[in-house]
């Protein structure tokens, strides 16, 4: 994945979700260092981040198509 591609991934992404990840994955914040930016807690902060990465792992899935070797339900 290049840039461009994990740039239009996060545009899929409501702002505060994009605004989490970038101060956490691209600013290395940690969840307090970014609650204290955002005026919010730390867990909201990690809530917000796993709810990112969720939206983003099931739009790289639904991209790619089903895993090699995996066998269709019925």
């Amino acid at each position: 994945m290049n840039g461009r591609q994990a740039a239009q991934l996060l545009g899929l992404l409501p702002g505060p979700q994009q605004e989490v990840l970038r101060m956490r994955l691209v600013y290395g914040l940690s969840a307090e260092q970014t609650a204290a930016v955002l005026g919010s807690t730390p867990a909201v902060v990690r809530l917000t981040q796993h709810e990112a990465l969720e939206v983003l792992r099931k739009e790289l899935a639904a991209r790619s198509g089903p895993p090699q070797g995996a066998v269709p339900r019925d």
